[in-house]
């Protein structure tokens, strides 16, 4: 049985990426061995390339027996660079020769992310008509191996899946895993051909794929794919058009929605959000368009958003994507709210879409993952902010949570001094120095900012909520098909 994943190593490694495989495959039952050139040592110490954190090897890839591999990685960061050295330029550098190999073996999972494909140059034949994605820096390469460039962050082709930056490490990772899983069940299946019926059951229940997962999309009468959305809202007053763009282009595209608040009760709009005068003080813009402010209405009086659910009370596992809108409020009962942590974590650890608007991006920033050195599940991602320069900020600045639509049991009466914190600065420094923190003061209706880094669709402001809704819809039916 193969059950040992190769990722090879040399100095100059993308330690979060490193790290992450070194608990993730053992978790998935699989044994992770780091494989470099030795140079006749018995053991090489190398050092990543930000924080100079040592690995120490001592297994060659020339003396390894590739059919007890499931899987080989060419990971991040300089590791390819270093290891397609050869003192004898009329022969392949001994990495390729590896990699030649490897990629010989159709059952062998081969994983390239980032400036990983630098390896692959000097073996371009392998990956000719291949569809893959490289580093942004690498599309001169890619076009000169002739490769069938997709822009997507993972990508897969047959037994071969490619990141775009080490940044998609954890997608990559469980790409890698779960088409392993796959390959499983799907041997076990041909092997026992009387009970096929049953297993291809249990295949479809397992999600054992993260593409499938991101596909396992519910079916409608007729036939017709019918994604299952949650839509987070806080109970301290949502920016109507945050909550409704996205809700009316979900229930538009015959999607199935839930929604969810921390109280488990009908989110109330900021009054200023309805009103069609109503002039922000930074920006010195009218915000609200008089049809928006109409139809927020007519939901908050109607019975479409009267009785959502408590956080407590749905399994991420029944949805295909959390969908998180925004508004001042979401920075008191949502970004540091632990139970929503555990629905956007489950989501993110599941391969599902993620997406956030506006304040509720300090959701995302605030949830931790454990298994990344408890950096932000952001980290490393293109993640767009509400600009520093459009906070309620400054001498005698206060922000009244007054809601539209309120009696005494819905209505809140809290008062801060501005925005909490700026929303910008706290993205820019959790997205790390591999991510980008996209904070445009230029956005507005006519040229929004949305930005999706899978698994993650990101909105800046209330003038982005259409192109928000309208994206989340978009990709979930790109995932869908």
């Amino acid at each position: 049985m193969r059950n040992k994943v190769g990722v090879l190593i040399e100095s100059d490694f993308y330690e979060p990426e490193i790290e992450y495989y070194s608990k993730c495959f053992k978790l998935a039952g699989l044994e992770v061995h780091f494989l470099t050139r030795l140079w006749g040592n018995a053991e090489l110490t190398f050092k990543g390339h930000e924080e100079r954190k040592p690995l120490k090897v001592n297994e060659s890839f020339e003396n390894v027996n590739l059919k007890e591999y499931a899987a080989v990685i060419v990971p991040a960061g300089y590791v390819a660079d270093r290891l397609r050295y050869t003192e004898d330029v009329k022969k392949l550098p001994p990495a390729c020769e590896f990699l030649k190999k490897a990629f010989a073996d159709k059952k062998i999972i081969k994983g390239i992310i980032c400036h990983g494909a630098w390896l692959m140059a000097p073996i371009a034949e392998v990956l000719k008509g291949r569809r893959m994605v490289v580093h942004n820096n690498l599309l001169g390469d890619a076009k000169l191996m002739g490769i069938n460039y997709v822009d997507e962050d993972v990508v897969v082709d047959g037994d071969l899946v490619t990141a775009r930056t080490g940044g998609e490490h954890v997608a990559f990772a469980q790409r890698i895993i779960s088409l392993l899983n796959c390959g499983e069940i799907l041997n076990f299946l041909n092997n026992r051909i009387d009970i096929l019926e049953e297993k291809i059951k249990i295949l479809e229940q397992k999600e054992c794929t993260a593409e499938r997962r991101l596909q396992n999309i519910s079916t409608s009468t007729g036939g017709k794919k019918m994604a299952k959305v949650l839509i987070i809202a806080t109970n301290y007053g949502s920016w109507a058009e945050e909550l409704q763009a996205p809700w009316d282009a979900c229930k538009k595209a015959g999607f199935e929605v839930t929604l969810a608040t921390p109280q488990g009760k009908k989110p109330l709009p900021f009054k200023i959000s309805v009103d069609p005068n109503f002039v922000d003080p930074v920006q010195n813009v009218k915000t609200n368009p008089e049809w928006v402010c109409n139809r927020c209405k007519e939901l908050v009086d109607g019975e479409e958003w009267a009785n959502p659910k408590k956080f407590t009370e749905v399994n991420m596992d029944d949805y295909d994507a959390i969908v998180l809108t925004g508004g001042p409020g979401a920075n008191l009962d949502m970004a540091n709210c632990w139970e929503l942590h555990q629905l956007i974590m489950r989501a993110y650890k599941t391969g599902k879409i993620v997406a956030a608007l506006c304040y509720a991006v300090s959701t995302l920033v605030f949830l931790r993952d454990p298994e990344n050195d408890y950096k932000s599940i952001i980290y490393g991602k293109k993640i767009t902010a509400h600009p520093r320069a459009w906070d309620f900020y400054g001498p005698g600045m206060k922000m009244v949570y007054e809601v539209y639509g309120g009696d005494k049991d819905l209505a809140t009466d809290v008062v801060t001094p501005g925005f909490q914190w700026p929303i910008e600065d706290l993205v820019r420094d959790a997205v790390g120095p591999n991510g980008a923190c996209i904070a445009r003061i230029n956005a507005n209706r006519e040229n929004p900012q949305v930005y999706y880094d899978h698994p993650f669709i990101t909105g800046t402001s209330v003038e982005s909520s259409i192109a928000y809704g309208d994206k989340i819809v978009e990709v979930l039916k790109k995932l869908g098909k």
